[in-house]
């Protein structure tokens, strides 16, 4: 990568980190505080993540489009505004109804600056291993997630949930809007080497009816929203099974900033093997952790089985992208990533939801756990069909 792409691939490294790891990342975190604060029950609480899923999943088609234009600075600013605006909001929150208004709020300016802005600007500015610049582009979202998840756990003993959430609002625009600004282009036309190698860019209608497309995208869909839906509630699982707040908030941390072995190990393998097999690998072997779970080993191993969750999980978006920019261009990236997160929506929108119902129901996990496992597997069959349906055009 000559340096403008690494100076890109850093801002959307940094972006990324602040949009997940404030976020999505530290969620887990604020549940059972905010809960005791408005007397509510978990489930009420984890349907946050829930309505923050939603959003961002709904608003990614639009922004995926806006990407495509070419203005990734404007979209990014864009994104820091809001989340800078909900994080702020939310530190003032008297009710749990202003608190999913930000939800909301906060799930907007989400795709603005994640994996889905990564995901297209990178895929146009980057054509010679792509793979890899995806891979370090997207250590930023398990990065992310360990420094606001350590972050979090040490201010919510001091802070309070409220002074804790006024520091992640500083905390993202000090990080992330003075590299937005100067190292994003005011304009990204498709790199001239990607564009030379890619076919036509596919229009989002022409995406959404293509079979092949959903069956890549279902994928992505599962296996991000598996893990969402996991992290959002892996605070309250780490409590009931004996861990305190300090070693749950360190687990927390570890699994997402550990990830970033798996997001570059992988994203770089994806340049050299095949997308499908490594996805395969990467949920199967989730689905044997996940069961391992329900057996209720020691709260040693279940540590180190957390920990290889986040690992693996932190390969899912790289390898995803890498397998939609195979089969459909970079020049339509922006908008095969937006149309996917689609996907999201009964996944990362609905586990967090019903693991909290079935917690809150039956006193324990291990449903979930079973859900988790059974979601992956689906994955794989779909991955299966995929591989049967036809090869990918060259990229």
């Amino acid at each position: 990568m000559h340096g403008r792409d690494q100076r890109i691939v850093a801002a959307t490294f940094a972006a990324q980190a602040v949009a997940i790891g404030s976020t999505i990342g530290a969620f887990s975190l604020f549940v059972k505080p905010i809960a005791e604060a408005f007397d509510a029950t978990l489930l009420q609480v984890s349907s946050g993540i829930s309505l923050i899923t939603l959003t961002l999943a709904a608003c990614g088609v639009p922004v995926g489009s806006w990407l495509d234009r070419g203005a990734p600075r404007r979209v990014m600013l864009t994104g820091i505004a809001i989340l800078v605006s909900g994080m702020a909001l939310a530190s003032q929150a008297q009710s749990l109804g202003q608190l999913a208004f930000v939800c909301v709020l906060v799930g907007t300016g989400i795709p603005m600056l994640g994996p889905l802005t990564t995901a297209a600007v990178v895929g146009r500015a980057v054509h010679e291993g792509r793979g890899r610049a995806l891979g370090i582009a997207n250590m930023g979202l398990p990065l992310g997630g360990l420094t606001f998840a350590l972050m979090g756990a040490f201010l919510l003993e001091a802070w309070g949930w409220r002074g804790t959430l006024s520091t992640f609002a500083v905390a993202i625009g000090v990080i992330a809007l003075p590299l937005v600004w100067f190292w994003i282009p005011a304009a990204l036309a498709l790199n001239v080497d990607a564009a030379a190698a890619d076919a036509a860019p596919d229009p989002a209608p022409a995406l959404a009816r293509s079979g092949m497309f959903w069956l890549a995208a279902l994928p992505l869909g599962i296996g991000m929203g598996t893990n969402a839906g996991w992290l959002a509630h892996l605070a309250p699982y780490l409590a009931d099974v004996g861990a305190s707040t300090t070693h749950a908030g360190s687990l927390l941390a570890a699994s997402q900033g550990l990830a970033v072995i798996g997001t570059f190990a992988f994203g770089a393998l994806a340049d050299r093997r095949s997308s499908v097999a490594i996805l395969v690998a990467i949920f199967a072997i989730q689905i044997g952790s996940f069961l391992w779970l329900r057996s209720h080993p020691t709260l040693f191993v279940v540590s180190g089985i957390v920990v290889a969750v986040g690992i693996l999980g932190g390969g899912i978006m790289p390898v995803c992208v890498h397998l939609l920019a195979e089969r459909f261009g970079a020049g339509s990236l922006g908008r095969a990533v937006g149309l996917a997160n689609l996907t999201l929506l009964p996944f990362g929108a609905g586990l967090p939801v019903l693991a909290g119902a079935l917690r809150d129901a039956e006193g324990s996990y291990d449903r979930v756990l079973l859900v988790c496992a059974g979601l992956l597997f689906t994955g794989i069959a779909l991955l299966a069909v995929l591989t049967r349906a036809g090869r990918p055009r060259a990229a």
